[in-house]
């Protein structure tokens, strides 16, 4: 397998996370710099790579693979329209699978996706592209998960989480719910329950003792 070279989008603290990410595939990746318009200070020595500017930096290394290295409670917002402004420039979209996340033989996992060491990925599961699956995350069989998707919690098997959701730390989804489209699950929900696209769920027995308990946005 040759090596390619990628170039991180964003030099913030998750920064750090997606570069252990690319490190721990020597074999397939070699992390040449990041780009970022207003990097937070040291990042530099912190992520052990140079800081190669902002965007407009791209254009010198058009056979580079870049990758998201920011998050968003709102994928919506700034992941969404950076994959829209960059993919004409970049050389294409890393999927990086930390060595030490446990992924089923079987799962597709979708281009630009992250998925973070300590994750679960059970059999038969679909991730679309640039999601994130955090450290934290398990995802059960046969779940599908949903383009710029971006999932910290537990999703139970046969689920669905669909593009552009934000599933927080913590939260836990059920066997067969459905999380629609922009839903966001804060951090420690439990959903019991299919939820509606653009749905805010806050914790504390959201989706148990009935609709009344919902909070949307």
């Amino acid at each position: 397998m040759s090596r390619r070279a990628v170039i991180l989008i964003g030099g913030g603290e998750y920064a750090r996370v997606v570069a252990d990410a690319l490190r721990s595939n020597p074999d397939a990746f070699e992390l040449i710099g990041f780009v970022d318009p207003s990097p937070d200070g040291g990042m530099a020595s912190r992520l052990r790579a140079p800081h190669l500017g902002d965007d407009s930096a791209l254009v010198r290394y058009p056979d580079a693979l870049a990758v998201l290295a920011f998050g968003s409670l709102r994928p919506t917002s700034a992941r969404c329209e950076t994959v829209a402004r960059l993919t004409s420039t970049v050389g294409g979209w890393a999927t990086v699978v930390h060595r030490d996340a446990r992924v089923a033989p079987d799962v597709a996992v979708g281009e630009g996706t992250v998925v973070e060491s300590g994750a679960v990925v059970q059999v038969g599961a679909r991730i679309g592209v640039h999601c994130v699956i955090s450290a934290s995350a398990g995802v059960g069989h046969d779940v599908a998960i949903g383009d710029y998707a971006q999932v910290g919690g537990l999703v139970g098997g046969g689920a669905s989480v669909g593009a552009r959701a934000f599933v927080g730390l913590g939260a836990l989804i059920r066997d067969h719910c459905t999380v629609g489209a922009d839903a966001f699950v804060g951090m420690g929900a439990i959903v019991v329950r299919d939820v509606a696209s653009g749905t805010q769920v806050l914790p504390g027995g959201i989706g148990i003792q009935g609709p009344r308990q919902w909070k949307t946005s």
